[in-house]
């Protein structure tokens, strides 16, 4: 792999703030509201019957947002959140201290009015802050992706849109899910979140690329590594107005259940 395209460009051009403001400003009145909608009511349906549940969650390439993991939180004890990149897991550590300057208030708000418990949007963010039990390095490209943690295996991986932006081609795509299933339980549960003909996206001046999956694509990977496909979940978007995602033709939620020895390695 050429590291220039993931190292240089992530470490050096990517800006957690910015991608916050220009993706995560807010639901309502985004130019993207229906995506990120769609979006956060995939999270919302995955976990509200309670049945995916586990005491350790490990959500894979985080960035510097923590909506992925807001439906989850009520159905885990310990969650730990990752990426590759200093700067998006010096965000994630500001939010856990309330330091961070971008607020996910109408995300909590989106999930908790979802659920309809009469729980406010700022007690579920304290209960998640409550339940992060680590932020960690990770690479996909590595045999050991958490290195130099050394963790015992999770009941439940969640991922949004990173191994697309991690793989150079649907063979490193398979490579890296390969490693996410080794730090799965046998009858654990992978949900990952991805977008279908996206091509790249950019955040102020700067444009990352990002692999094109096609649903058979995707579930012929998960198989391979041995997994269940138990719910597949897709929504095709009508053209978007000029915004900063490039080639966008729909989103998918796929939810797995690890089973025994898989077919990759």
């Amino acid at each position: 792999m050429d590291d220039r395209h993931h190292t240089a460009d992530y470490k050096q051009h990517f800006s957690p703030l910015l991608y916050l403001q220009s993706f995560y400003s807010g639901i309502e009145g985004n130019p993207m509201q229906d995506f990120l909608t769609t979006k956060m009511q995939f999270w919302h349906e995955v976990f509200v019957d309670g049945k995916i549940k586990g005491r350790r969650l490990l959500d894979i390439g985080t960035g510097p947002s923590v909506h992925s993991v807001i439906s989850a939180s009520p159905h885990c004890d310990e969650i730990y959140l990752t990426d590759f990149t200093p700067k998006n897991r010096a965000a994630l550590k500001q939010w856990l201290q309330g330091d961070l300057q971008h607020s996910f208030e109408s995300f909590f708000r989106f999930v908790v009015n979802s659920e309809g418990k009469g729980e406010s949007w700022d007690e579920r963010e304290n209960q998640l802050r409550g339940k992060v039990s680590g932020i960690l390095h990770i690479d996909l490209r590595q045999a050991d992706p958490l290195a130099p943690n050394i963790m015992p295996t999770f009941d439940v991986i969640t991922s949004s849109l990173c191994l697309e932006a991690a793989a150079e081609d649907i063979t490193e795509y398979e490579n890296m899910a390969g490693r996410v299933a080794a730090l799965l339980k046998e009858d654990g549960h992978v949900i990952l979140y991805g977008n279908i003909g996206e091509k790249l996206y950019t955040v102020g001046d700067h444009s990352f690329p990002l692999i094109r999956v096609k649903e058979d694509q995707v579930k012929s990977v998960w198989v391979k590594c041995g997994f269940s496909i138990t719910e597949w979940k897709q929504k095709v978007y009508p053209e978007f107005p000029d915004t900063a995602v490039t080639g966008l033709k729909g989103s998918f939620m796929l939810v797995a259940k690890k089973l025994g020895k898989p077919e990759h390695t």
